[in-house]
């Protein structure tokens, strides 16, 4: 990985074929390195580069409006994160910017597309299998749906973006994100307001994927917590493993619990008591 790193950062040219090869993960994350490193002038070269194959397909039809859509979003949401976070030197702020470029990337999809419920049914009768008859019973509703898709998009783009400034700390600044993740926390009134935003879209009809999306900082943070009480009790990395295979088959109630300690670390301060 830091021979990849050094790659990119050895030219703009290097960066933006890294970028524009597609690559899920790899590809964005080199936007979100030279974005973090350099500023935005060759961030913005980056990414208008990496978004010529996605706009040329959509264009010429090889991707539907929806991939088109998604990989627009993927890569603005990357970018507008990193800007955030290069000036902010902040996650909480990067975090809630990332988010909400997903969410309006998403939407904006959905409206120049027609709706996506439409396109995903579409696609999997396309695709065959029986695919069809298994998203209508999942996405009930155009809102459920653009939910779904949102929250996906904020998640990867936050794994683009946790990559990329691995590779810079790995670069210039070694131990770095593992500081800077350690000491995230959410600010009382807007976790406070993100808890009571969820609860109150898991119990509207159809909000359920909306309101994740919501919480989705809270969440990180939650989870950014429990990494500091791991280094500090010396747990070694399998509380951690345990943890990503818990929320990857028990999502929602994991979801719930790291909510919930988010929220109860940024009322008490949890790190400023330990040190106490």
């Amino acid at each position: 990985m830091r021979a990849l790193a050094e790659f990119i950062m050895r030219g703009r040219v290097r960066a933006v074929l890294t970028a524009m090869v597609g690559i899920p993960l790899i590809s964005p994350a080199a936007l979100a390195l030279v974005s973090l490193r350099r500023g935005s002038r060759d961030g913005l070269v980056v990414l208008v580069w990496a978004l010529l194959p996605v706009v040329a397909g959509g264009m010429s039809g090889v991707f539907s409006p929806l991939m088109t859509g998604l990989g627009t979003t993927h890569l603005a949401a990357v970018f507008g994160g990193a800007m955030v976070l290069r000036a902010s030197r902040s996650w909480v702020p990067a975090l809630v910017a990332l988010t909400a470029l997903a969410a309006a990337g998403i939407l904006l999809t959905a409206h120049f597309s027609g709706g996506l419920l439409d396109t995903l049914l579409q696609a999997a009768e396309e695709s065959g299998g029986g695919q069809a008859d298994q998203l209508r019973q999942v996405f009930n509703s155009e809102v459920l749906a653009t939910g779904y898709l949102a929250l996906v998009s904020a998640i990867t783009a936050t794994l683009a973006l946790v990559l990329g400034r691995w590779w810079q700390a790995l670069l210039y600044n070694p131990g770095g994100l593992r500081e800077e993740f350690h000491q995230l926390r959410m600010p009382l009134p807007l976790a406070a307001v993100a808890m009571l935003l969820w609860v109150y879209c898991l119990l509207t009809p159809g909000l359920a994927f909306w309101g994740a999306l919501i919480a989705f900082p809270l969440v990180v943070a939650g989870i950014a917590l429990i990494h500091w009480l791991v280094a500090q009790r010396g747990w070694g990395r399998g509380p951690l493993v345990a943890l990503y295979v818990v929320l990857v088959i028990a999502a929602l109630p994991l979801a719930g619990f790291l909510c919930g300690l988010a929220l109860v670390d940024s009322w008490i301060d949890i790190r400023g008591r330990s040190a106490k």
